[in-house]
């Protein structure tokens, strides 16, 4: 395929190959332009991300697959593609390689007739794989191209380098002419983002078959074409709060009634991509746990996320360099969430083979009554590192450095799989930060990162400043049943048998070490919030200012209570929440304890020049 005097009649499987090799690194090349011009449908800037995601995942099965077979190279594509799908645009490629798999069956090669009768299949399968096709995106790209090389075909060209060379031109008019279509990108001055990832593709393969060349993946940004849009302004997502995406595995998978089935929820741009064994679910909705449901009613969940595109937009207003990202053990208010921009990626809860999104697929309060209606005993597993390493691309992608500030390694694997995640993307922009605590304290030590970072922080002064503060910042639980702890492995049988005989209710309190121990008890079953109140109080110097977060595991009125008696008690308090402690804490706590994070306060100066 490299020369332009000799006609190339056909293209085989090693030939397609190389071509898409070359294709896919122009598109990581363009990544952060095509984040740049991403309005549609949310403007979430990461559409550059999400097809980077999504083709290098077809250039490992390129890599690692075969080279001879035509159907089974395209066939292994298209599993890829839908593997590692991610977001509207990835999937719709996603069912574009399945398209281009499903009608290429029969073809040991491609001559010009075939590459256009398969290209114009594909674009026809990416638009039944959406559920409200709108002109002026990807697909309408995908199918002008088709459609020219359909013509060129029946005007009688058979060099496929022409027909690529013509039906690329033709592909980058299209492309251009998207804001005509799309009033969206009009009044932003930018093209679609999905549809120039394509045209990406395009002038990749066009370059690899003009000099023979595959150049390297490369992580750097090259210098952009000649149209730079300069800053778009956006508002954020006026609906549909989370994009959710879902990978399903079957024997046969009805895709048609998937469809169907999730057309119905209060959602929007749907996106089913596969079928057979495998489908790839996108879908923006503010109920995941519903879509979750539906999807498992079709077939075994491998893969399932759902991401804040309200907090991805306010990455383009993100005060600060610094990104904060932590998990969801830590409790936090969701007010604070959105205001200083904390990135929380959720752990993971199972009962039985449901697997749910600690408090984005299953509140506190669903917990709690599925706790008390299960024969099931719930498990906690740390995210994998996939849910970081998405998290940090996003964020580094943005031009932030990040700092993930996890639930303390001794109590959970947490950590070791942001730090894994942290290795794969950027370790020298991304720091992970051993919190050595849990819970409430683990909440206030990252409202005062996400603090120091919201007032221009460097990255390694928030750490140092943490470092030197790490004793300030305490947890205490009471904990009323140990018999939750045994059935998690976390309690020794015969620590819950005397607690129950004597009525012994424990403290427990983070260490050094990062672990939590026991430093005291609570005799009795009654006047147990007024005696935890007393035992906090006489921990907390009268002369200082405290900051507290009192999260509850199904016990509110007591959290109330508690809260009452601390400041009736110690007025000079700078804030004093209330919170859901994260069901993955229920898990080992169980329902009735009360978690109090304590720290005395010093606001971290603003370093603003």
């Amino acid at each position: 395929m490299t020369s332009r005097t000799i006609a190339l009649t056909h293209i085989d499987a090693a030939g397609l190959s190389e071509a898409l090799k070359a294709g896919i690194a122009n598109v990581l090349r363009r990544r952060d332009h095509i984040n740049r011009i991403n309005v549609f449908p949310v403007p979430d800037a990461d559409t550059g991300t999400n097809l980077a995601f999504t083709l290098s995942s077809v250039r490992a099965a390129i890599d690692n697959g075969e080279k001879h077979h035509l159907p089974n190279l395209l066939e292994q594509i298209s599993e890829a593609a839908i593997n590692g799908a991610r977001g509207n645009s990835g999937a719709i490629m996603a069912q574009y390689f399945q398209g281009l798999s499903d009608s290429s069956r029969d073809y040991q090669v491609l001559d010009g007739s075939r590459l256009a009768r398969v290209s114009r299949a594909a674009a026809r399968s990416a638009w039944q794989a959406m559920s409200e096709p709108v002109p002026g995106t990807l697909p309408t790209v995908l199918e002008d191209f088709a459609d020219e090389l359909q013509r060129r075909v029946e005007e009688g060209i058979e060099d496929i380098h022409q027909l690529i060379r013509r039906g690329r031109k033709r592909a980058r008019h299209s492309l251009a002419h998207t804001p005509d279509q799309l009033a969206v990108l009009r009044d932003a001055g930018v093209v679609d983002a999905g549809a120039q990832g394509f045209v990406d593709l395009l002038d990749g393969i066009w370059r690899y078959m003009r000099s023979g060349r595959v150049p390297e993946i490369t992580s750097s940004v090259a210098a952009l074409d000649a149209f730079q849009p300069g800053h778009i302004e956006t508002s954020a997502p006026d609906e549909h709060r989370f994009c959710t995406e879902c990978l399903l595995e079957g024997p046969a998978l009805d895709v048609v009634a998937l469809r169907k089935h999730l057309e119905a929820l209060d959602a929007s741009s749907l996106v089913v991509a596969g079928g057979g064994r495998r489908a790839r679910v996108h879908i923006h909705t503010d109920s995941p746990g519903d879509v979750f449901r539906i999807c498992n009613n079709f077939g075994d969940i491998r893969q399932h996320k759902a991401d804040d595109m309200t907090r991805q937009h306010g990455l383009m207003n993100q005060s600060g360099q610094v990104a904060i990202v932590t998990d969801s053990a830590a409790d936090l208010p969701a007010e604070e969430i959105d205001r200083l921009g904390i990135h929380v990626v959720p752990v993971r809860l199972n009962f039985a083979n449901d697997e749910y999104l600690d408090k984005l697929t299953i509140s506190p309060s669903d917990f709690y009554r599925k706790l008390a209606s299960s024969e099931d005993k719930p498990q906690t597993s740390q995210p994998p590192p996939a849910d970081f390493r998405r998290q940090f691309e996003l964020l580094t992608s943005h031009g932030l450095e990040v700092l993930a500030m996890q639930i303390s390694g001794r109590l959970s694997g947490t950590l070791q799989a942001a730090r894994t995640a942290a290795e794969r993307v950027d370790a020298d922009r991304i720091e992970t930060f051993d919190t050595l605590n849990g819970a409430s304290g683990q909440g206030l030590m990252v409202l005062f990162a996400a603090e120091a970072a919201h007032r221009g922080w460097e990255r390694s002064a928030i750490v140092a400043r943490l470092n030197e503060m790490r004793d300030d910042f305490k947890t205490y639980a009471l904990v009323r049943d140990l018999s939750w702890g045994v059935r998690g492995g976390r309690v020794k049988p015969w620590m819950e048998f005397v607690s129950r005989k004597l009525a012994l209710n424990p403290v427990l309190a983070n260490t050094p070490e990062g672990q939590l121990g026991a430093r005291g008890v609570i005799a009795g079953r009654r006047n147990t919030v007024s005696r935890f109140a007393g035992y906090l109080l006489k921990r907390m110097n009268a002369d200082r200012v405290y900051r507290i977060m009192i999260s509850h595991t199904d016990a509110l009125a007591d959290a109330r209570e508690l809260r009452n008696r601390l400041l009736d008690s110690h007025p000079q308090v700078d804030a004093c929440w209330i919170e859901d402690a994260s069901p993955a804490i229920g898990v080992h706590a169980g329902p009735g304890s009360l978690l109090v994070g304590l720290q005395p306060w010093i606001a971290p100066e603003d370093r603003r020049a």
